[in-house]
């Protein structure tokens, strides 16, 4: 596939969003008009888009969550927050934003100082 086709490819990808928001009329019709081969940069480009689209939160209960949406909320405005629930955090929370993992979490610092003491 050589890499004209491969760039319209992703701009399809992009106009299959309206209002930030994947719509699934516009997908389908795409991907029904598309051959195999293209079909699967089509849905590779979707899947990088909605990554990109997504803030993954992850906390160890529900306890203050709707404070937690709000705050999330407005640090990232237009990006689609999701909230998981992983008691093994024991405290804290971890953020991840496309490729990009924050983790401030009690497990986070006993792990990073026992990988400190394996490597002196």
């Amino acid at each position: 596939m050589n890499n004209q086709r491969r760039n319209l490819i992703k701009k399809l990808a992009i106009q299959s969003y309206s209002n930030n928001n994947l719509n699934k009329k516009t997908t389908i019709e795409i991907a029904k008009s598309l051959k195999r081969s293209d079909l699967k940069v089509y849905v590779k480009k979707l899947k990088t888009l909605e990554a990109k689209k997504t803030i993954r939160v992850t906390i160890p209960d529900k306890i203050g969550l709707d404070k937690k949406k709000r705050f999330f909320s407005k640090i990232y405005p237009d990006q689609r927050i999701v909230f998981d629930i992983d008691p093994t955090l024991l405290t804290g929370i971890k953020v991840t934003d496309f490729d990009n993992e924050y983790e401030l979490s009690l497990r986070g610092m006993l792990e990073h100082a026992l990988k400190g003491n394996r490597n002196d």
